[in-house]
């Protein structure tokens, strides 16, 4: 034999199908003794039947017009007698006062055992329901059930969904109290005529069920005296003795009564609400070190000076090693998210410091604070040199402002010794940093912003006739700065010493003087191969020659075409034959092959070495030494130096 079950919904189906065939039924009997029997009036001593129930109500409202006549209460059970019309008067209206408390306990009773309320469209059913009769609103002198719940705040709480229903929330009072509490500890259900009201409640938003479970959950803000003795018994114990962390609390209550403490079902927001006020004159609460601390009442803090708290080593060094990678100046909020991001948490509380500005003050051997006229604040390395610029009455960006930017564009450089083109670099900095925002920092472009940090980095102009910019060098540098007409400080190019040499060369081959439209071919002619201004760094040959007038050169440059010699010091101190050797190296075209990489100075600048090329050089050094033994001992043997030639930097050989 197999057994078959049924599903919910079938179940559910049937339930719903035996419910309407019993309503059915008692329609019928109800129906069939009206046809008997009539509708019989209630009032005492009458019974009269009729058949239609409006003159039923006709008859009814003569029995009470003749007792209104009367003067006589046609309330059962009273059905007293009155020779004054004001005392009959009064005497209905304490009637009326009886009724409407009895139809407002019955609302309460009704809503009251419905967790999350009902919707108004059901409530209506549920009082017949449970009542037995609709809701007499008319006799609480209303038009409708809806006005008649709108007008009693302090028993149905009206909250309109976003769907255009209404729902009703009881509002309990003292005597009821307990029953709503016990109501809201239950499970939530969506049985009779409160799972439409699930099914509207699934469909609300957060925050509209968040307002329904607050209003549902109201209390009247009172901790049981049970709970009182359950925490008099931690203080006896002496939990509270020297101070409890309020967080430690709850942890504390649960393992020593072995549930939780749920404060919130007594009406108390948070936890510091439940302590203040809940348990008030059982434990206080006291501030420490910027946390709140439970301890016993009466307890009275030590008269004693407070110590200054120590701040730990390893927290120093931390600081320090943060700030001389921003030695220019750090926000803030900047070095929280730093030092949180390389060392964890720091937690500023636990160092007795009420944020980390008051932090920074306690260690000036490692930092030291700098506060601009907005209150902004800006942390140096210690020992920094805080320079501020006049402002003639406008409003400054804080020192951290520009000491971020320059802390970035430091780092960058630092791998680009030999420089990039601005424009490059600001993609650059972008990439890595976001936004340059220039406007915050009062400059128009770039190349006005690295005039504000000479300390960190230089304009050059290059071949191209683009802007570069290179790290700062560092105070003793030969190359001299000048300022362009953008007002930018520009660092002119040094010219490299074999160039220097091969200049003296020239104008010493010409002692009568060169003029500038001939020295290129003069140059050629001395030193073999041709030179360009332009990958020195210089617009022209006239520039070039410039940086080394009154030095090495000297001519008039405001001629157009003028003549070259050598400057007086010059020719004092040097006297240079025409067979005067160049040091300068010279270059040849290597054939293709493996190489081995020995140092990267700059992606421009690359040394290698030939796979192989240490036995050609062991050879080419041999050849070499006999080639020079063979001259020197044979050939050159026993000749004499003219004076004029033995010159500081003259190459000479000297063999064992």
């Amino acid at each position: 034999m197999v057994t078959v079950y049924k599903t919910h919904q079938q179940l559910e189906d049937e339930d719903t199908e035996r419910y309407l065939k019993k309503q059915a039924d008692i329609f019928e009997r109800r129906k069939a003794r009206r046809e008997a029997e009539g509708f019989k009036c209630t009032v005492e001593g009458c019974g009269q039947a009729f058949k239609e129930m409006l003159e039923l109500r006709n008859h009814i409202n003569d029995h009470q017009l003749k007792d209104r006549n009367a003067m006589r209460c046609n309330q059962a059970k009273c059905g007293l007698k009155f020779n004054n019309r004001r005392a009959y008067n009064e005497h209905i209206d304490m009637h009326r006062a009886e009724a409407k408390v009895k139809i407002l306990n019955n609302i309460r009773s009704v809503l009251l055992y419905n967790k999350h309320g009902l919707l108004m469209e059901e409530f209506e059913r549920e009082y017949r329901s449970m009542i037995g009769k609709p809701v007499p609103y008319k006799v609480a002198g209303y038009n409708s059930a809806y006005d008649l719940v709108s007008n009693i705040p302090d028993v149905v709480q009206v909250t309109h969904l976003d769907g255009g229903q209404t729902l009703l929330l009881a509002m309990p009072d003292e005597k009821t109290e307990h029953i709503s509490k016990m109501v809201g500890n239950q499970r939530s259900n969506r049985e009779g005529f409160n799972y439409r009201t699930g099914e509207v409640l699934a469909s609300v938003g957060r925050n509209t069920l968040r307002k329904i479970e607050k209003a549902a959950e109201a209390k009247n803000r009172k901790v049981p005296e049970f709970m009182k003795k359950q925490v008099e018994q931690l203080n006896a114990i002496g939990v509270f003795e020297g101070g409890l962390d309020l967080l430690e609390f709850q942890e504390v209550y649960d393992q020593e009564f072995g549930y939780p403490l749920d404060f919130q079902c007594y009406g108390f927001y948070s936890l510091e609400d439940f302590v203040f006020h809940g348990l008030e004159g059982v434990v206080e609460l006291e501030v420490e070190s910027f946390r709140w601390k439970i301890v016993p009442r009466g307890y009275t803090r030590s008269a004693e000076a407070p110590e200054v708290q120590e701040i730990p080593l390893d927290v120093k060094n931390n600081f320090k090693k943060l700030l001389d990678e921003n030695q220019f100046g750090v926000s803030v909020p900047t070095l929280v998210r730093t030092y949180e991001g390389s060392f964890g948490q720091l937690n500023v509380r636990e160092l007795q410091c009420k944020d980390l500005a008051e932090l920074c003050y306690l260690i000036p051997d490692i930092c030291c604070v700098d506060q601009s006229d907005a209150g902004d604040l800006t942390i140096f390395p210690a020992g920094y040199l805080i320079e501020k610029e006049k402002t003639n009455g406008r409003t400054s960006p804080a020192l951290w402002v520009i000491g971020e930017i320059k802390s970035n564009i430091w780092k960058l450089l630092k791998s680009l010794p030999n420089g990039v083109t601005l424009t490059a670099f600001v993609k650059g900095y972008e990439g890595y940093y976001g936004h340059l925002n220039l406007g915050s920092l009062q400059c128009k472009d770039m190349m006005e912003l690295c005039g504000l940090m000479p300390d960190v980095c230089s304009l050059k102009l290059a071949e191209n006739g683009q802007y570069m910019i290179c790290p700062a060098k560092k105070s003793g540098y030969e190359d001299k700065v000048h300022n362009d007409s953008r007002g930018a400080q520009v660092l002119e190019p040094s010219v490299p010493e074999s160039c220097k040499w091969n200049v003296k060369r020239v104008l010493v081959k010409n002692p009568g003087g060169v003029k500038l439209s001939e020295f290129h071919h003069k140059y050629l002619e001395a030193v073999g191969r041709n030179i360009d201004a332009s990958k020195l760094g210089f617009t022209s040959m006239k520039n070039l020659l410039n940086s080394l007038n009154g030095s090495l050169v000297q001519f008039d440059a405001s001629e157009s075409d003028p003549i070259l010699n050598l400057s007086m010091e010059t020719e004092s101190k040097l006297s240079l034959g025409p067979d005067m050797v160049s040091p300068l190296l010279s270059e040849r075209i290597i054939r293709a092959g493996w190489v081995n990489v020995l140092k990267v100075v700059s992606p421009e600048l690359i040394y290698v070495r030939m796979d192989g090329i240490e036995d050609k050089v062991v050879k080419l050094e041999e050849k070499m030494e006999q080639k020079m033994e063979q001259f020197y001992t044979l050939e050159m043997a026993g000749q004499k130096i003219v004076p004029e030639k033995l010159i500081v930097g003259l190459e000479v050989a000297a063999v064992d």
